[in-house]
């Protein structure tokens, strides 16, 4: 059985001319669709023109714009060497003794928290002997 307002008291009442629970709206079946395909970055989806990528020679463009990357300082160049060399080491201590040192302190602070931490644990879970 289905139930309605009543417009005049505004209480449930039962409904005699509902046929079915979504009236006045009747159900519409789903119709399959095939999914979008994936459209990748390609040069065909690309903002920039061929005859503008062409004339700046061997200099890479941003990305959807046509305006080509600023040149890298020297110093940013010598980092970027010393950090892709293969030489057995973590990035994190690639950089030389300061990153080693840095690396060692941040591991002692770590230590030092972590018994902290503890202490405080245990003086909470323990109570003192009167």
């Amino acid at each position: 059985m289905y139930h309605q307002l009543n417009r005049l008291t505004g209480r449930l009442i039962a409904s005699t001319h509902l046929q079915n629970p979504l009236f006045p709206v009747a159900p519409i079946v789903l119709q399959r669709v095939d999914p979008p395909a994936i459209q990748y970055n390609t040069t065909h989806m690309s903002t920039v023109t061929e005859a503008t990528a062409c004339s700046t020679g061997s200099r890479r463009l941003m990305p959807g714009t046509n305006i080509p990357y600023p040149p890298v300082s020297e110093t940013i160049r010598k980092k970027q060497e010393l950090f892709q060399k293969e030489n057995d080491l973590p990035v994190h201590l690639k950089g030389g003794p300061v990153d080693a040192i840095l690396y060692r302190l941040t591991m002692a602070l770590c230590i030092v928290g972590l018994g902290g931490i503890l202490h405080t644990v245990y003086t909470h879970a323990v109570p003192k002997k009167q």
